[in-house]
């Protein structure tokens, strides 16, 4: 797939995050949902970030 991250322009290996505007890898895609599901549910923006961060470590000990 020759697809790249509209937010970090690395090339995207495996199956991209789509969102209603972009096409992101799984990191930014990690960081964006995390972010979102902090903002759907009513936090604020250091919420959203604090469930940023938690989302990537728990996505990424998945991985392992």
């Amino acid at each position: 797939m020759s697809d790249r991250c509209d937010q970090c322009r690395k090339p995207i290996a495996g199956e991209p995050v789509r969102t209603a505007t972009r096409l992101l890898c799984a990191e930014c895609g990690a960081q964006w949902m995390g972010a979102a599901a902090a903002m759907v549910g009513g936090g604020t923006i250091g919420e959203a970030i604090a469930t940023e961060g938690w989302f990537q470590r728990l996505r990424k000990k998945r991985r392992e």
